[in-house]
């Protein structure tokens, strides 16, 4: 992964700076996150991993929810968490990179015109 990956894996996920920091790279150094997307310095392994992680649970969700879509019949309809408390009011034992995974996922189906939000 080079540093314009990791800045669109990041973008994805719709991670700010900061948030990369504390819950991707666990140090909440958020200026070396920016060295690292501008290329500054050497992305470490552990980070690749983690995206490449939660870009496979993406990947996953969308396809099984795009299978149930086609078998559905009627309203297509996704809830939207506009806010990570909000998220946990649901998905009680969810954390914060789930929550990104699934906005992330959300916001994907909308943009096929698969899914509306709610």
């Amino acid at each position: 992964m080079n540093h314009l990956e990791l800045q669109a894996m990041r973008q994805l996920f719709l991670l700010s700076v900061d948030e990369a920091a504390h819950y991707i790279a666990g140090d909440g150094n958020s200026e070396q996150w920016l060295m690292w997307e501008r290329g500054e310095k050497e992305i470490p392994v552990s980070i690749i991993e983690q995206f490449e992680s939660m870009n496979k649970e993406r990947k996953k969700r969308i396809s099984a929810i795009i299978e149930k879509i086609n078998s559905r019949i009627g309203n297509n309809t996704m809830r939207s968490f506009t806010d990570f408390d909000a998220f946990l009011a649901v998905y009680t034992d969810g954390d914060f990179l789930e929550w990104k995974v699934y906005q992330s996922v959300a916001n994907e189906l909308y943009s096929r015109d698969l899914e509306r939000l709610c």
